[in-house]
């Protein structure tokens, strides 16, 4: 059952998935790495599917992504996370949005339902502390609808950084559970370490 916002402003949640970045350290598609038994993005799409209303995959051209993972094209000329945000709330600006990463592999159903529960309406954005528990995590967030006016003032000052737009803004930023959940990985070399660590339990 899908976790449901009664709030009358923001009634819907979508789910974006950031896979929009070129993956220069991997030197492929991250969202090809089977870390789950399937492919990344589709992992990722069939989790935020039993929480948000409807899921889209941020991308830089429609052909990158299966249309069964509904790609939504990046619609500003801005090398950043920040795109893929922006251009979803330009494809819908009424709903709140549920952002996560590609290239977090360790994110689950727990830490998405703790996310979700931990959701401040009444802010900006909701998000947790990073790995080093000092600045808000960008990229594995909550955003509300009022954001979308706010991320859109931001990025027209010259600015193209979500963490610091979440520095600066009105959020909430939580605990999360397990700092472990919030691994990158962003080289080859790092998903060898990975796979590497995952054979040691």
């Amino acid at each position: 059952m899908k976790e449901m916002n009664t709030n009358s402003i923001s009634s819907s949640l979508y789910g974006l998935i950031l896979a929009g970045g070129k993956s220069v350290r991997m030197g492929f598609d991250k969202g090809y790495i089977d870390y789950h038994g399937k492919p990344q993005r589709q992992y990722l799409f069939e989790l935020l599917g039993k929480y948000c209303d409807e899921v889209y995959t941020s991308c830089k051209t429609e052909s990158e992504i299966p249309i069964a993972c509904h790609p939504l094209v990046d619609q500003f000329q801005i090398d950043s996370p920040l795109n893929g945000i922006l251009s979803a709330f330009q494809f819908n600006k009424n709903v709140a949005w549920l952002s996560i990463p590609i290239d977090m592999p360790m994110i689950d159903s727990t830490i998405i339902e703790y996310l979700i529960k931990h959701r401040d309406h009444s802010k900006t954005a909701t998000c947790f502390f990073d790995s080093e528990g000092k600045n808000p995590e960008p990229l594995l967030a909550l955003w509300e609808p009022k954001a979308s006016q706010e991320l859109l003032t931001f990025y027209r000052s010259g600015k193209i950084s979500p963490r610091d737009f979440l520095k600066q803004s009105n959020v909430n930023i939580i605990s999360i559970p397990n700092t472990q959940s919030l691994l990158n990985i962003n080289s080859k070399e790092e998903w060898d370490q990975f796979k590497m660590d995952r054979t040691q339990f």
